[in-house]
């Protein structure tokens, strides 16, 4: 089986790892419309086993598959989850992963790389739900939340969680790829 084969069967299975994430581990927290997953774990993953091109054809593989209506999002499949302050998170994953990709790739001779890889790619993806978030409150919801509460509600309290997400993803990506190194 050549290179290209063999990433893409790669694509496949973390797509299938982001779905059964999704719909297997999932609840909410009390005062939040936003359900805790373990996709951030899997998207990081993805960023730490993939070069960018790849982390793009699962990612974006992912999305097209909930937007055309499959029961792959944590919530609202179809359409509709443009509306939904979850999709901001959904919307940031290609760039999460592909962030992680890049960071890892540039500095993998670097000791600690890809927990700052990870890291590169939570801040990312915060970064891009939160001005979701901010832009449907305001010109969809028509309430303006305050940066504030956009912070409490939809980063803070899902942070933790994902840092460690972030730093299991690190330390399984340097798993797995010692092993591919023994294995050649």
């Amino acid at each position: 089986m050549n290179k290209h084969t063999m990433r893409l069967c790669h694509c496949a299975l973390l797509c299938a790892l982001i779905i059964l994430s999704t719909l297997l581990f999932r609840f909410t927290i009390p005062g939040t419309d936003v359900m805790v997953t373990l996709q951030t774990l899997f998207v990081l993953l993805c960023g730490q086993l993939l070069p960018v091109r790849y982390c793009l054809y699962t990612t974006f593989a992912y999305l097209l598959a909930g937007l055309i209506g499959l029961p792959v999002f944590s919530a609202v499949c179809g359409p509709a989850v443009v509306v939904t302050p979850s999709f901001g998170y959904l919307l940031a994953f290609p760039a999460a992963a592909s962030i992680c990709s890049i960071v890892r790739q540039k500095y993998a001779t670097t000791k600690g790389s890809r927990y700052a890889a990870s890291l590169c790619g939570i801040v990312v993806m915060y970064l891009i739900a939160m001005s979701y978030v901010w832009l449907l409150s305001k010109w969809y919801m028509d309430v303006s939340l305050s940066p504030s509460a956009i912070l409490t509600s939809y980063m803070l309290i899902f942070l933790p969680l994902d840092v460690l997400k972030g730093i299991f993803a690190a330390w399984l990506g340097q798993r797995m790829h010692k092993l591919s190194l023994r294995l050649g």
